[in-house]
């Protein structure tokens, strides 16, 4: 959670997670994911045979950045998201991205909400990927978007869903996991639970949902664990989000309000001083349809 709701897809936050994220996802799931596009392409050329790849919710554009220079073939990305100014960042910053093997990377892009997004924006796909979006649905959304990707016959590689796994870390590199630490996750964790919207948000459960959601329709599931490993180098990234864990907190438990800032306080001057590291979990999940006949299915 970035330092407000308001922020929750600004540029500024998108670029400042951008390297954490790049760094903890898993790299045998992308592997996966370009030997099962390749084997879907028809053996002949089969290189040469344009790919459609779809970007839920692709702010400005990390996801593309890491997946299209690590992904075989010519490559056509549909790129959706509900705010123009993103899309508009995604494309100039995407743009000069070309294939593993060197092909063009063609754009388009779709100002669409994810209802919309499943309802009209997934057609003619290969892959459907996304990157931390699903803490923020609901269980309703997360089977809508799995019924219309089998509808489809396309494969899924969702990156980042966050699981819940908030741990900080001495100078050793053992966990802590004080009363207030576990106080103030849980009451995070009910936080990121609440009413976006248009009903509960499925928060740390979005990877078991998404999980058991494909699975009920066929699919063939792998996951791993792609955590957000946070030292030195990434206080800037710490700072922000421990400010906006404290505004979330604030908001879940208003009579806490010295307990948190406590909390906060010690916390983030430990990181600071470079006498703690926080670890925050997240898990990848790449999935292939029942129609694959074993393409891409796991070992």
């Amino acid at each position: 959670m970035p330092p407000s709701a308001d922020a929750l897809f600004s540029d500024q936050w998108l670029t400042l997670r951008e390297p954490a994220d790049h760094r903890a996802r898993d790299a045998q799931l992308t592997h996966a994911a370009d030997r099962w596009l390749s084997r879907r392409a028809t053996p002949v050329r089969a290189l040469e045979i344009q790919r459609t790849l779809v970007d839920l919710g692709c702010g400005s554009g990390s996801n593309l950045r890491y997946l299209a220079p690590r992904l075989h073939g010519a490559q056509h990305w549909r790129l959706i998201d509900h705010d123009a100014e993103l899309l508009a960042h995604a494309r100039l910053r995407c743009e000069p991205l070309v294939s593993a093997d060197g092909q063009p990377i063609h754009l388009e892009t779709r100002e669409l909400s994810l209802v919309d997004a499943w309802k009209h924006g997934l057609q003619g796909a290969d892959l459907v990927t996304a990157s931390a979006l699903f803490d923020l649905l609901t269980t309703a959304d997360a089977d809508a978007l799995a019924e219309t990707c089998h509808i489809n016959n396309c494969a899924v590689l969702f990156a980042l869903s966050v699981d819940g796994h908030i741990r900080f870390h001495d100078a050793s590199g053992a966990p802590l996991f004080s009363d207030d630490d576990q106080f103030m996750l849980a009451a995070l964790e009910a936080h990121q639970r609440r009413d976006k919207g248009s009903g509960s948000a499925m928060g740390t459960q979005a990877p078991r949902h998404l999980r058991e959601s494909l699975h009920r329709r066929g699919y063939h599931v792998r996951e791993a664990t792609s955590p957000w490993r946070l030292g030195p180098e990434s206080l800037p990234l710490a700072e922000a989000l421990l400010a906006g864990w404290r505004s979330a907190l604030d908001e879940q438990l208003p009579q806490q309000s010295r307990r948190i800032e406590r909390w906060h306080t010690q916390r983030l001057e430990g990181l600071m001083r470079e006498q703690l590291t926080l670890t925050v979990g997240h898990r990848d999940l790449f999935a292939t349809p029942p129609e694959s006949d074993g393409v891409g299915a796991p070992a």
